[in-house]
């Protein structure tokens, strides 16, 4: 009997996950609920831990290396920062209290769980700042840059879904009442720049848009090996998100204008690998303090953000500045579009993709102070 090749087995398994999950988020109404990135990660966790199932670790490590270092370039390929920030400008404030409490939360959690959390404390401080300021790429991004050991990476993120799913729910409940109390109307939709517009690019784009990751990756390379010809060796995954939003300020940006799909494809292997290495009992066991700390990072986020919303700032700006910054472009849209405030859905993508750009410097640098001693 002919034995299936681990690699092409790996691939078939990884490729299978992602496309069930985006078959699922298309035509089941909780599937379009909890989001393609929430469906891979369960998924790939049902596999592990029901089946018991992992990939091979040579295909698992070019999905986490190769071709996720291809997705960050493709997302951040679509950062135009003079389009964002004009978009962005009636939430820029409220992104910015939402950013500052999240590092307060993550203060707060460092300092009460400094015992338990021991020497993982910094790298967790790096990530969860990362990933609480702009969604989970910038977690993708500061894991390369830390390079935390797989099973504190695969727990981190686990805890980070969970808690940000609580928290998703919570403030469509919130901001649906506040709707119901203020009596709100429905406003006007606003056109999404292209990179979010349900229209399907024309097929010239997508070509174009792995041209330009493929550009990124390359002008990258080159850059981390001149630093390090002298002397400076900066992480490569900083240089990448550097040269990609500089890149993303030139001319061409209709020939971009597919990278934030093709992006956003590309990373969902990542969190299937991740599932596929997350044994729930870790999470209840070795990963307990971790799960803690991201619910208390998310908790003092959410705190701070409702007593914000009591000093006069509405409810539902607050909650949409809030959720560009814990989750990102996409769910800060999907809060937009469920408490039927649609107005507020072009800001709050443009917030959510500013994210991408600040959150990894963010992350590095609160884990570099921590590693200072600080606290």
């Amino acid at each position: 009997m002919t034995q299936v090749d681990p690699l092409f087995l790996s691939l078939i398994g990884i490729a299978g996950i992602v496309a069930l999950a985006w078959c699922l988020s298309h035509r089941w109404v909780w599937g379009q609920r909890l989001g393609v990135t929430m469906l891979v990660l369960l998924l790939g966790v049902a596999v592990r831990n029901g089946l018991g199932w992992q990939p091979d670790a040579r295909v698992s490590g070019w999905v986490s290396g190769p071709l996720t270092s291809l997705a960050i370039a493709e997302l951040l390929l679509a950062i135009r920062l003079k389009s964002l920030l004009q978009r962005a400008r009636p939430l820029l404030l409220l992104f910015g209290l939402a950013v500052l409490a999240t590092v307060v939360g993550v203060l707060v959690g460092a300092v009460a769980l400094a015992q338990p959390l021991g020497d993982q404390r910094s790298e967790l401080m790096g990530l969860y700042a990362a990933t609480f300021s702009g969604g989970s790429l910038n977690l993708v991004s500061v894991g390369r840059i830390l390079s935390p050991p797989d099973a504190l990476l695969a727990l981190a993120t686990a805890a980070d879904q969970i808690v940000f799913t609580l928290w998703f729910a919570l403030s469509v409940g919130f901001g649906r009442s506040d709707r119901l109390k203020r009596s709100v109307g429905r406003p006007p939709s606003l056109a999404l720049s292209p990179s979010a517009s349900p229209a399907q690019p024309a097929g010239w784009v997508w070509p174009a848009a792995l041209l330009w990751g493929l550009v990124a990756l390359g002008l990258s390379d080159l850059f981390s090996k001149g630093l390090a010809g002298i002397g400076f060796a900066a992480p490569s995954i900083l240089v990448l998100t550097t040269v990609a939003v500089v890149l993303a300020q030139g001319p061409g940006a209709e020939s971009r204008r597919a990278c934030s799909e093709f992006g956003q494809f590309l990373i969902q292997p990542f969190f299937a690998v991740v599932g596929l290495g997350t044994p729930l009992a870790g999470v209840l066991t070795e990963g307990v303090w971790i799960l803690l700390y991201a619910a208390i990072v998310v908790g003092m986020h959410g705190v701070l953000v409702l007593v914000l919303a009591r000093w006069r700032v509405p409810l539902a700006d607050m909650l949409v500045a809030s959720q560009a910054a814990i989750g990102g472009p996409s769910t800060a849209l999907a809060l937009a579009t469920a408490i039927h405030r649609n107005d507020l859905a072009v800001a709050g993508v443009a917030l959510g993709l500013l994210g991408y750009g600040l959150g990894t410097y963010l992350g590095v640098a609160m884990a570099a102070w921590a590693d200072g001693s600080f606290l």
